[in-house]
């Protein structure tokens, strides 16, 4: 169990958003925990891992670079064919770099790490972090302190980055009787917490921000890849078996959300990337976890793609309605096209 000492691996996952990542370990570098390593896996092609290591490291920035030890997390590993190691300019912090065979999509890229992780016995808990959030200082501490009252999945107070005054959701509750997914607690005041009636409709924690204990990751396995984007962390949440839970409130994490495949805009605006995943994913998942009602599922799925085509946007009904499709014929893993041309490099 999480104690005083508790050994915390950071998992970020980035797709070319330097800035983000930039931000992000900002914002780390003034936490008041310090027993903490950073493992950030770039998705996104040679390219983008040259170009995340020069916005992060060098005179003035925010990291600087080490000379590669000893430690087996600092070579190549199954699936990060490079790992640059750094450390906060300000602190004793090591955090590495990991370039992607290929794009893994959420689930990998965590996973990419999570994996060799789980042959080191240098930590205790593993928070997955959108690399679009911004952690106050206290949140490490605060999601530690609560994994350690007995909870295997600890979230926090997810704020809206424009709004930062109110909570984005305390978790994620999946409807058995439409498919879809609510979230709990949204737009309620920050500080607040959940009742017990909301705590005990929560089915996961946000992957924009989840801690998960070694114990959780050992006995429930890594993130399902096969979703590519959404929908991993409710099936993470959704195997979680023996394991509670929780939620701290005076952890505080600034979400901006969306950057990486402009899912943070208004529904008829949303790229093809996200409509698709969206729409697909939810189908992958009822067929998983809902047996027969899977169908029930499609249905009320072609209702909100219908809502596309009644503000005007044609091209994204038809995009959910593939997607939609798609999952029904249980396709998974990374799409490299779809309706409109869109791919994902």
């Amino acid at each position: 169990m999480p104690t005083v000492s508790t050994k915390l691996a950071i998992i970020i996952v980035s797709y070319r958003n330097f800035d983000d990542v930039n931000r992000c370990l900002k914002s780390l570098a003034r936490s008041d925990w310090d027993h903490f390593e950073v493992f950030i896996c770039e998705n996104g092609g040679d390219g983008a891992y040259r170009r995340l290591l020069a916005t992060l490291a060098g005179s003035g920035r925010t990291l600087q670079r080490m000379s590669d030890g000893a430690d087996a997390l600092d070579r190549p590993q199954k699936r990060l064919v490079s790992v640059g190691k750094c450390r906060f300019q300000n602190r004793a912090n090591v955090v590495r770099v990991g370039l992607a065979s290929e794009n893994l999509g959420y689930g990998g890229g965590v996973n990419a790490w999570l994996e060799p992780l789980l042959g080191d016995p240098g930590w205790d808990a593993a928070l997955v972090l959108n690399p679009d959030t911004e952690a106050d200082s206290r949140s490490l501490s605060e999601l530690i302190a609560k994994s350690a009252e007995g909870f295997g999945m600890v979230g926090g107070s997810l704020v809206f980055d424009a709004t930062p005054d109110k909570i984005i959701n305390y978790g994620l509750h999946w409807s058995r009787a439409t498919g879809r997914v609510v979230a709990i607690g949204r737009n309620a005041p920050v500080g607040s917490a959940p009742s017990v009636e909301e705590l005990d409709r929560i089915d996961a924690v946000s992957g924009a921000c989840v801690l998960v204990t070694r114990a959780f990751v050992e006995e429930v396995g890594l993130m399902a890849e096969d979703y590519f984007l959404y929908m991993e962390d409710l099936d993470w949440g959704r195997r979680r078996g023996k394991h509670r839970i929780g939620f701290a409130s005076k952890a505080i994490i600034r979400h901006i959300g969306g950057t990486t495949i402009g899912s943070a805009v208004a529904p008829e605006k949303r790229s093809h990337l996200s409509i698709y995943l969206s729409a697909r994913n939810s189908i992958l998942y009822s067929r998983r976890f809902a047996g027969w009602r899977w169908l029930c599922h499609f249905g009320v799925g072609l209702l909100f793609a219908a809502r596309y085509m009644l503000r005007g946007s044609v091209s994204a009904a038809r995009v959910a309605f593939v997607g939609l499709l798609d999952g029904a014929k249980g396709k998974t893993g990374r799409p490299d096209a779809m309706p409109g041309g869109q791919r994902l490099g």
